[in-house]
């Protein structure tokens, strides 16, 4: 065998002796890739699931009182109490019947706290850096009706609560479901039309106004008078949310 045959075979035999050994390599850089884009799947998959759960836990009471377990704390019991039953307000006071809060009642049917409370970012936002920072009154006062009407992008309070979704009927309605009442029936527009909120409230026993006038009206069970209603605002010394 000539030299030029020689080298000609070691270089073969080299070349064959490289790819036997790269064989393995590659195949243990696919696994790799493999295992590499399993995982990334899998920590997707499982940011995608946490942030779905956020987004629900969001929606939640119990968020609420979590993240701003202060100033909401007062709020909670009055939405997981039991209608029927005795319960607590957002002030600490006991309630003979939790049905005379609509924050307990529409728990029950399965609303939460964003149902009536739209969150806007801006708002959020505000809330957030005055929770860091402290700069926030405990409990934090109730948003109004306007409020609230505006961050639904309602043209008036009525919508917010008759509507398509919540009491579908009208103020006739109302009128005559409380004609049993008499001469003071709450829902009669001999003065005007009033705003649900005027009796009916979330976070607290809801409250009789016809009492202010007429003492001989009708008081729901649970429900205030006027003047208690008055006496617990004074002394929460906290403004009334209409």
């Amino acid at each position: 065998m000539s030299n030029s045959e020689e080298k000609l075979d070691a270089i073969e035999t080299e070349t064959a002796a490289e790819e036997t050994a790269t064989e393995p390599d590659q195949a243990e850089r696919a696994s790799k890739r493999k295992r590499r884009s399993i995982v990334a799947g899998v920590v997707a998959a499982v940011v995608v699931a946490a942030a779905a759960g956020l987004m629900v836990w969001h929606e939640q009471p119990s968020f609420c009182a979590a993240i701003c377990h202060d100033p909401m704390d007062p709020y909670l019991p009055t939405y997981e109490a039991t209608p029927g039953e005795s319960g607590t307000d957002k002030w600490g006071n006991e309630v003979a019947d939790s049905s005379s809060m609509l924050a307990a009642v529409h728990g029950q049917v399965g609303k939460t706290c964003m149902d009536c409370h739209v969150p806007q970012l801006g708002e959020q936002v505000t809330e957030g850096m005055e929770w860091v920072s402290g700069n926030y009154d405990s409990p934090l006062g109730e948003r109004t009706v306007t409020q609230l009407v505006e961050a639904r992008g309602l043209e008036n309070s009525d919508e917010f609560c008759m509507n398509d979704t919540c009491h579908t009927f009208s103020r006739e309605d109302l009128q005559k479901k409380t004609e049993w009442m008499g001469a003071v029936n709450p829902h009669s527009d001999r003065h005007g039309e009033q705003k649900c909120s005027t009796c009916h409230k979330a976070h607290r026993a809801s409250v009789m106004y016809c009492t202010e006038c007429h003492t001989d009206a009708v008081v729901p069970d649970g429900w205030l008078t006027y003047q208690e209603s008055q006496d617990l605002v004074d002394a929460a010394q906290l403004p009334e949310a209409k």
